[in-house]
């Protein structure tokens, strides 16, 4: 695998794309997936998906990459306020006539914004940290050594050991 911060030689091999590379790097534009990016480029492998994983980390690759997204990038003038801009229009024209779509431009809008949360938080009561008790830890710890000794018994193997205490229950 080819290190990100990995320096590109100024002259001789791996100094310039390969042809291949080269139009990985046009059809890896196309629908951003490396893996068909891949196959249309005409790369033998048995797993173009990760064939592609590993030319979108080489420095060249990465670079032309870099490079013609900007270009395209600059070429619409494609910025956030401009899609911002766009997704409030849409909005308001949609409020009446197509509710859902209105809906959804608010939705897009909201979590730039920062409005919502794609993680869940599991907290105790009030928002605090859940506790556990040391005894309820204890009696499933007893509950379990129990069940353990019952299989051991069953099986004819004997007594369960106990391993020493080591500290690392604290």
């Amino acid at each position: 695998m080819f290190d990100q911060n990995s320096t590109v030689p100024e002259k001789g091999k791996g100094s310039k794309l390969t042809d291949k590379m080269s139009l990985f790097v046009n059809e890896y534009l196309v629908d951003l997936n490396a893996g068909q990016a891949c196959i249309r480029a005409g790369y033998k492998s048995r797993n173009p998906y990760k064939q592609g994983f590993k030319l979108l980390q080489h420095p060249l690759v990465k670079q032309a990459v870099d490079e013609r997204k900007e270009d395209r990038r600059d070429k619409l003038e494609l910025t956030a306020e401009y899609v911002l801009t766009k997704l409030v229009a849409l909005t308001e024209r949609n409020e009446e006539i197509n509710p859902a779509v209105a809906v959804r431009t608010l939705e897009l809008l909201g979590r730039h914004l920062g409005l919502y949360r794609d993680r869940q938080e599991i907290s105790g009561p009030d928002g605090e940290a859940i506790h556990i008790k040391e005894e309820q830890v204890k009696q499933n710890v007893e509950q379990f050594k129990s069940k353990l000794a019952g299989l051991a018994k069953r099986n004819g193997t004997g007594n369960v050991v106990e391993l020493p205490n080591t500290g690392r229950d604290k």
